[in-house]
C-alpha cells in the first residue's frame, strides 16, 4: 500500500459547479432536455479534496464568498479532510460559479467560469501564509490564479527547492504560464491546452510526442498531456535521456468528465509523495481519473487509496 509522506499545499479556485447534462444529442442555440446538478468544484479545491481522500495531508489556499454557496463548499471540502484553516472568506465578493453544459456522453460541450473573486488570491494573501511553503513537500496551483500570484508561487518554490505542479485549466488560462515553463516541475495540459503551451497543433500522435519533447526542452521535468479516451502522453527527462511514451486509459462507463483531469493530477501527486517513480505515479493518476469518470460529482465520494490500488492491480 502506498503511504504518502509530506504535506501538499494546493492553491487555486473553489466554486460552485452547475452542470446541465443533456439526455440526448446536444443541439446548439435551443433548449435541450436534460438534468441539472450542483456540486462543489473548482480545480484547486477538487485537487485538494482528492488528495485528502487519498490520505495526503493537504492544505487549500483559496477564496470563497460569505454566502450559502461558500458554506456548502466549506462543509463538503472540510468533511473530506482538507485543511481549510487559512482559506479566505470575502464579505465583498460572491462565491465563484462554473456553469457547464455536458452532452449525452457526459463530455463538456461548453462552460462559463464566473470567477472574479479569484482576483483576491493575491501575493499578499499568500505571503501571510508563507509558513505553509516551509512545511510543504509538494505545491499544486491552478492557472485560475492571477499572474503575480503565480509568479510569487514560483519564487517561493524556487527558494525552497520545492516541486510545483501547474494545472493549466483552460486554453485561455494556459497562455499565462507559457513564459514560466522553465520554472514548472510538472504540467498537466489536455490536448488543446498543450497546443497553446508549445505553439503548434497536435493533430497526430507524432505531434503529441513532439509537444512532450518540446515541454521537456523548455525546462519542465514531468509532462502529462491528457488525451481523453486515448489515454495520456507522459514525458520526463532521466539524466541525458528523454523518456516519452503513451499510456492507455482504463475502459469504464462515463457518467461525467468534469473533474477527471483534476483527479489524474491528484493521483499522480499522491503517487510521487508516496515514493513512486513518475510512470507508476501516473498509473495511480489514471486510476483516480477512471473512478472520477463514474460519478456526477467533481470528486468521487468513495475515493480511497485502497480502491485505487484494487483498480491499479
Amino acid at each position: 500500500m502506498i503511504v504518502p509522506k509530506g504535506k501538499a499545499l494546493v492553491i487555486g479556485a473553489s466554486n460552485l459547479d452547475i452542470k446541465g447534462h443533456a439526455y440526448s444529442y446536444h443541439v446548439a442555440k435551443t433548449s435541450n432536455p436534460g438534468m441539472v446538478r450542483t456540486t462543489a468544484g473548482g480545480v484547486g479545491r477538487n485537487i485538494a479534496e482528492n488528495l485528502a481522500r487519498m490520505s495526503v495531508d493537504a492544505t487549500l489556499l483559496s477564496v470563497i464568498g460569505d454566502d450559502l454557496y461558500g458554506e456548502q463548499i466549506l462543509d463538503l471540502t472540510g468533511s473530506a479532510g482538507v485543511d481549510l484553516s487559512r482559506i479566505l472568506v470575502s464579505k465583498n465578493q460572491r462565491t465563484g460559479i462554473f456553469l457547464a453544459i455536458l452532452n449525452h456522453y457526459g463530455d463538456l460541450e461548453s462552460a462559463i467560469a464566473d470567477l472574479d473573486i479569484i482576483k483576491m488570491l493575491t501575493p499578499e494573501y499568500l505571503n501571510q501564509n508563507g509558513d505553509l511553503f516551509d512545511s510543504a513537500k509538494f505545491v499544486v496551483v491552478d492557472a485560475d490564479i492571477p499572474t503575480p500570484t503565480l509568479v510569487y508561487c514560483f519564487e517561493q518554490c524556487r527558494r525552497r527547492n520545492l516541486p510545483i505542479c501547474v494545472e493549466p485549466i483552460s486554453v485561455a488560462k494556459a497562455k499565462q504560464i507559457v513564459p514560466f515553463l522553465n520554472q514548472i516541475t510538472m504540467v498537466t495540459p489536455n490536448r488543446e491546452e498543450a497546443e497553446v503551451l508549445v505553439g503548434f497543433p497536435l493533430r497526430s500522435a507524432a505531434d503529441v510526442k513532439r509537444a512532450g519533447a518540446e515541454l521537456l526542452e523548455r525546462g519542465v521535468k514531468w509532462v502529462i498531456i491528457t488525451l481523453g479516451p486515448e489515454g495520456v502522453l507522459i514525458a520526463n527527462r532521466e539524466g541525458d535521456q528523454d523518456r516519452i511514451e503513451f499510456m492507455s486509459s482504463i475502459s469504464t462507463v462515463v457518467t461525467d468528465t468534469v473533474g477527471a483531469g483534476d483527479a489524474l493530477t491528484s493521483g499522480t501527486v499522491c503517487g510521487l509523495l508516496g515514493g513512486l517513480e513518475f510512470r507508476q505515479a501516473v498509473e495511480l493518476g489514471i486510476c483516480c481519473a477512471t473512478l472520477t469518470l463514474q460519478t456526477s460529482l467533481a470528486v468521487h465520494p468513495e475515493l480511497s487509496l485502497e480502491r485505487l490500488e484494487h483498480l491499479r492491480n
